[in-house]
């Protein structure tokens, strides 16, 4: 089996160093002097400073109004009108939330999101003294360590080499496990399981699972909380709930087009056209072409790759596209397509599969063809 890579004690210095210098800049104000202009951009004090996505929904929850209505209004009206709304909101709120902290990115300088309270951010100073006291404790080694300047959100996959497990009936199937942290001006702390699959050393985050953990501060009450979820998912030897039977059920079914053609846009980011060496999307939409089928509902149309396929050859360009090719895939670009990857797998799949397909019914258990399972 291929040796998992772990960073060096040198590797880990640098990116701590990093780390601490992608913490969020962070500026508590008036609510009444932040005024949205639009979607993309808010003013304060006569400037104004361009906003992530992420931050508008942020901005818009807590004044207490829903996206769906949001969009609604403008449709009715226009932009200029619901910016106008909204600040309207957000004045009358000033009698409950007199202040609100702005969070920048400390690289592209955008708001990339708000808090009620200062104390809700959570320093990455903090966070890296978490996360050693949690390696140390479990005997854990360091897969991966992003840093996200833009975003001022920090991830590590952490895993423990002595723990193995498998799956029943699937002798090549066996994994270590152990936890992803991240800290981000959004989410604060979030724990989740960590999963290495030995057979090609790819590594996926179960974000979806029920062992995810949010941190949101660092009182006293909280701790406690966090560490007796520590302490059961260690009884667990962190393996994350129904792991086992998910994996079975993932080899066991297809995957719609259209969570295949959604797998292949998330790799096409990092390895461009070579994506369909991953997840073969080409030659599935070739497929339906020269049978006649035109893909109406690519929800309900299925590939000739399972589930389990499509997940890890995402994992694999996680974890492995980095070394085979020469592109600009960092740390944080890996970390983030094994969430993604884990999403998929814990995700309701589509597996109505009405729509006729121009593979067998059994085509996804064809193993000489499922290009992603048989990566190592």
């Amino acid at each position: 089996m291929p040796q998992i890579q772990t960073l060096s004690n040198e590797v880990i210095k640098n990116r701590k160093a990093e780390t601490l210098n992608s913490q969020s800049l962070r500026k508590t104000v008036a609510i009444r002097d932040i005024n949205l202009i639009n979607d993309t951009t808010v003013e304060y004090q006569g400037k104004r400073l361009e906003m992530t996505k992420d931050a508008f929904k942020g901005l818009i929850k807590m004044i207490g109004m829903s996206q769906t209505f949001t969009k609604k209004f403008e449709t009715l009206f226009n932009s200029e009108a619901k910016a106008q709304f909204i600040n309207t909101m957000k004045n009358a709120m000033a009698t409950q939330l007199n202040e609100i902290t702005i969070v920048l990115s400390p690289t592209t300088k955008k708001v990339v999101g708000f808090s009620k309270k200062p104390t809700d951010l959570i320093s990455h100073e903090r966070f890296m003294g978490l996360a050693d006291r949690l390696i140390d404790q479990n005997g854990f080694e360091i897969a991966n360590w992003g840093v996200d300047g833009n975003k001022g959100s920090v991830t590590i996959n952490a895993f423990n080499p002595k723990a193995s497990f498998g799956i029943d009936g699937m002798n090549n199937e066996v994994f270590q496990a152990g936890i992803t942290m991240k800290n981000s001006p959004i989410g604060g702390i979030q724990v989740m399981p960590y999963v290495n699959r030995l057979w090609c050393a790819n590594g996926c985050t179960t974000a979806m699972s029920a062992e995810s953990y949010s941190l949101a501060n660092l009182s006293t009450d909280s701790m406690e909380k966090f560490f007796e979820h520590m302490q059961q998912l260690r009884r667990n030897k962190f393996i994350p709930t129904g792991f086992q039977d998910t994996v079975t059920q993932a080899v066991n079914t297809p995957a719609s087009m259209q969570e295949m053609k959604w797998a292949h846009n998330q790799i096409k980011r990092h390895v461009g056209d070579k994506a369909d060496s991953w997840i073969p999307l080409m030659e599935n939409e070739s497929a339906y072409t020269k049978a006649n089928i035109p893909i109406i509902d690519a929800k309900a149309s299925k590939s000739n790759q399972s589930i389990w396929s499509v997940v890890n050859g995402m994992t694999h360009v996680a974890t492995h596209a980095p070394d085979l090719f020469a592109m600009n895939m960092q740390d944080k670009d890996s970390t983030e397509l094994m969430v993604q990857a884990g999403n998929l797998l814990g995700k309701q799949w589509n597996l109505k599969g009405a729509t006729r397909s121009p593979f067998a019914e059994d085509a996804h258990m064809d193993t000489v063809s499922q290009i992603g399972a048989m990566l190592n």
